[in-house]
């Protein structure tokens, strides 16, 4: 119901919204973009969270040099927003291990943050300020898209998968599981001045929706226990059953740390027995079952006719197959979809065979030219087509070599980009994963190259979504603005507004606790952000790889 409401009344103010953009395109001054351009984060004296002057754009020609005159002839050709990592936690689950911080390994790091209840509300608020910021600030074409670039959830269970589709839809959202109340490992609030945050953070809400047709990408968190471990009979035992273990003694820790998979039947009974081990009796949650591939693909068939499109990429077809990589195409672009996860476990990434043949046939087929193995130029007849990769892992963190399920050998991430590169329709590689905001130059042996983009986690500080702007220079050159844009919360949380005030919680006051959580986590990565303003708001330009006339016209007139 709200969200036919919340259409409605979109159409209620269209011509409001249209005459406003007339004024400001009219206008020597642009109006606010909604996006750190104007105004960012930093840290004052006394350490404190505060807001900051924003960042203008950092010109990068790392791969060619920039036109001065270049912004009188740009044409917009795509604008989407890249969502990453929202990270849907059920902070509840016995599955989650929030003890594996005692862990000496990376594979367990960060198994526990203070904000983890409050994942729902920042993915709401991120949600909700993807939809201010409407169209580029460059250009004022209108956002075409989103995609979400892998791990979606946690801990690839039916209940996080579900509040993520629904804050995605606008539906109703009830982060309650297992039995009422809170559940989970806090013992009390991790805010003090919110002294009933966890019992906050189980109340229902109504989320305001994404105004975008949007795509989804497969992440390890999506198709792994806890981003690391195969699904397994056991695995779903422990998350659908009523014992959640709150601590361990030494000795415990240090086997369940050596063990290759702590949710065998014989590592988790022998955890589950140790005099020193603590457990919680809680509510069970068939909810909290754990999801194949082919029923994580199914479930975004299961979604609202709006946004859409339907499936988010995804058809029953590849569903049956279990199949979760696919292209699709805007604005006569090809975006090509990976699915890096690899199922036999850890949180690294790979591809399998089948995958990088068929990635290497949709690089083919829309390359008049390319390079093959050796080096040799390689003509076609077939059509040019710009090409984006996308998927939740980067290349240097495709080093997962574990043999997949059927024991065939995985296809790593150097291989996978020297194919890639091989391509020079290929401008742009999306990916998450690293919790990092960072942006690299790939360049080619033949000269161009294409541009590498990750963008942090929501979960982790700063919390921030990324606008994508893909623009002929006309001038023989691309470029591709990248803005930053912050959650629709304030710095103080007691001052943010609420978004949806008809369902009795501020979720946007939670929202601006969970990132106060965040920029204060001991775990903090500092690289977190980005190591340089050049990571975050920037124009990255590269040669144009063939006469762009031969692409299709727009479907729609963009501003």
């Amino acid at each position: 119901m709200h969200r036919v409401k919340r259409r409605l009344l979109l159409t209620g103010v269209v011509l409001i919204a249209l005459a406003a953009i007339a004024s400001a395109c009219g206008s020597d001054e642009p109006p606010p973009s909604g996006t750190t351009l104007e105004q960012t984060l930093g840290v004052d004296g006394e350490g404190n969270l505060v807001v900051a002057d924003g960042e203008p754009y950092t010109v990068r020609t790392e791969l060619i040099q920039a036109q001065s005159d270049r912004k009188d002839r740009r044409l917009s050709l795509v604008v989407f927003h890249q969502l990453s990592g929202l990270g849907i936690i059920d902070e509840e689950s016995p599955l989650r291990s929030e003890w594996l911080e005692a862990c000496d390994s990376t594979v367990h790091a960060g198994a526990f943050r203070p904000q983890e209840s409050l994942s729902l509300h920042v993915a709401e608020a991120l949600i909700a300020q993807a939809n201010v910021v409407d169209r580029s600030p460059v250009t004022r074409a209108p956002v075409d898209f989103a995609i979400h670039t892998g791990s979606a959830v946690d801990n690839a269970q039916f209940n996080e998968l579900r509040w993520f589709l629904d804050l995605m839809d606008g539906v109703p959202v009830d982060p309650e599981s297992g039995a009422v109340g809170y559940q989970g490992v806090q013992t009390e609030s991790p805010a003090e001045a919110y002294g009933d945050l966890l019992s906050l953070a189980q109340e229902a809400f109504i989320p305001v929706g994404l105004n975008y047709p949007w795509y989804a990408v497969a992440g390890n968190h999506d198709a792994l226990s806890q981003g690391n471990f195969p699904i397994t009979t056991s695995a779903d035992q422990v998350a659908t059953g009523a014992q959640k273990i709150l601590a361990l003694g030494p000795a415990a820790v240090a086997q369940a740390c050596a063990s290759g998979s702590i949710f065998g039947p014989g590592p988790s009974a022998g955890l589950l027995d140790d005099p020193e081990t603590i457990i919680r009796g809680v509510g069970a949650d068939q909810n909290r079952r754990l999801l194949s591939r082919s029923e994580w693909i199914r479930e975004h068939l299961d979604t609202e006719t709006e946004p859409g499109p339907p499936g988010h990429g995804f058809t029953m077809e590849m569903a049956e197959e279990g199949r979760a990589y696919y292209t699709f195409e805007e604005g006569g672009i090809v975006f090509i979809v990976l699915d890096s996860a690899n199922p036999t476990g850890f949180p690294s990434g790979s591809l399998d065979r089948a995958q990088y043949e068929w990635l290497e046939e949709q690089l083919t087929a829309n390359s008049s030219v390319h390079s093959d193995s050796d080096g040799q130029s390689v003509s076609t007849e077939n059509a040019d087509r710009l090409m984006v990769i996308v998927s939740h892992h980067p290349s240097a963190v495709m080093t997962n070599p574990y043999p997949g399920v059927d024991g065939s050998p995985r296809v790593l991430g150097e291989e996978v980009e020297e194919l890639v590169g091989r391509y020079p329709n290929v401008i742009l590689w999306l990916a998450g994963h690293t919790g990092r905001n960072s942006i690299s130059a790939k360049p080619s042996a033949a000269g161009g190259g294409y541009w590498e983009v990750t963008t942090a986690g929501a979960l982790d500080f700063p919390m921030q979504g990324r606008l994508i702007e893909i623009v002929d220079n006309r001038d023989g050159t691309l470029s591709i603005f990248t803005t930053m844009y912050d959650l629709a919360t304030t710095v103080n949380p007691g001052d943010a507004e609420d978004g949806t005030p008809e369902d009795g919680l501020n979720q946007r006051l939670l929202a601006g606790v969970a990132r106060q959580l965040a920029f204060r986590d001991p775990q903090l990565d500092p690289a977190g952000p980005g190591l340089a303003p050049s990571d975050r708001n920037a124009e990255l330009l590269l040669p144009t790889p063939f006469d762009l006339v031969t692409l299709p016209p727009p479907t729609e007139p963009r501003f």
